[in-house]
Order: C-alpha cells, then sequence, then structure tokens
C-alpha cells in the first residue's frame, strides 16, 4: 500500500494517477477536511502558457474536469501609475475555479474522483513516521511566495483586475477575480512578508479606487 502525506491537488492527482494504475493508495490529511485551506477562495486556472488548454491537459492526465469554472477572456491590468490596459482572447486565458470543501470546488472534484477510484483518504491523519512507499505532497516547508488578502460576496460584475506594483505586491502582482457573486481580492507577494497586512490593506484601497471594490462579509 503506497502512502501520500497531503490531499491538496497534488497529492490527489497522484493518488488517481496511481489507482488508475491499479495500485493501492492511502492519502494522508492533517487537517479535519479536504481544502479547508483554502474555503471559499477563487483563484485562476491558468490557461495561456501552451497552445492547448489547461483542461485537455487534466483530461489526458486521466483528472476530472467536473468542478465550477469560468472562462475568463477579458481583463484589465493597471500598471503601477494606474494606466490601464484592457485585453481580449478568443481562448480563455484562465477558468475562475473555487477552491475548498464545498460543492463544486477543484478540490471536491478531486476527491470525489480519488474516492470512487477506491482511494482511502484520512482526514485529521498527522503522519510522523512512514513506512514503505511515499509521496510527500505537502508543500514546501518555507513560502517562495504568499497570496494574502478576503474572499467576500459582492454585486461587481464577473470579471478578473490584476496590478503589478511593488508597493502592493512586492516583486508580484495583486488581483481581484469576481464570480457569481462572489470575490477573492490578494496581494500575492515574493518578498516583505512580515508586511503582509499594510501591502493587503493597500491593495483594498487601490482596487476600490481603480474599480470600486466592494465586499460584504469579508473573510481572510
Amino acid at each position: 500500500m503506497l502512502q501520500i502525506i497531503g490531499a491538496g491537488p497534488a497529492g490527489l492527482a497522484a493518488a488517481i494517477t496511481l489507482a488508475r494504475a491499479g495500485r493501492g493508495v492511502v492519502v494522508h490529511e492533517a487537517a479535519a477536511e479536504v481544502g479547508s485551506r483554502f474555503q471559499g477562495d477563487h483563484q485562476g486556472l491558468e490557461n495561456w502558457t501552451t497552445e492547448r488548454g489547461i483542461l485537455d491537459d487534466f483530461r489526458e492526465y486521466g483528472l476530472t474536469c467536473d468542478f465550477a469554472r469560468m472562462p475568463c477572456r477579458d481583463g484589465v491590468a493597471f500598471d503601477a501609475w494606474g494606466n490601464r490596459y484592457e485585453f481580449h482572447s478568443e481562448s480563455p486565458l484562465l477558468y475562475t475555479i473555487e477552491r475548498g470543501p464545498g460543492p463544486g470546488t477543484v478540490d471536491s472534484a478531486l476527491l470525489a474522483q480519488a474516492r470512487d477510484l477506491g482511494v482511502e483518504v484520512r482526514v485529521n491523519s498527522r503522519v510522523r513516521r512512514v513506512e514503505g512507499p511515499a509521496i510527500l505532497a505537502t508543500g514546501p516547508r518555507a513560502a517562495d511566495a504568499i497570496a494574502v488578502g478576503f474572499h467576500f460576496e459582492t454585486s461587481m460584475p464577473d470579471g478578473w483586475w490584476v496590478i503589478c506594483d511593488d508597493d502592493l505586491a512586492p516583486q508580484g502582482y495583486a488581483y481581484v477575480l469576481v464570480t457569481n457573486g462572489r470575490g477573492t481580492v490578494k496581494s500575492c507577494m515574493f518578498s516583505g512578508f512580515k508586511r503582509e497586512a499594510e501591502y493587503v490593506a493597500r491593495t483594498v484601497e487601490r482596487f476600490q479606487n481603480l474599480v470600486g471594490l466592494e465586499m460584504r462579509n469579508p473573510q481572510p
């Protein structure tokens, strides 16, 4: 029986691949629910790097696409001086997806597929030592980058906005994603982690000024 430590997308994808190949798999997740770290968070599933779409990659690797998503063909970017750049693509630049343990999320879809294939997923299972073959899928000990901010309810239209400005996100970018009345605003920074609260506050204020960011019931 092969052990996988971590039930994020990487761990579940590995479990699905192994189960499809006929291997017995047990996945250990330290949290009480798979995906709880990203409860209600909206993220972008990038689709512009190659000519073939990311969903085609999912299907080739045998991974489910049975999760809610919104294709984003139009977006708005701002530079550090507030100049606005609108862009459009015939094919989706990204898909807005939701993370977390709820219905329609990527995490729930991969979890359901893994269990349908006979994978045993154990929550509240913190592994101290592994005997036999194992895959460590818990992520790095220290982050190279962090994305911090809020998810919220809103009456804003669906959309995707991004700002490249070190005053908001050192060496990174800040963004807002809105889908069906729910949104996420984040500062994705590659340095300055100790000042994250300051950068998030600046990010919220800048998006309020530039695009009329409106948040109800914001949650970190």
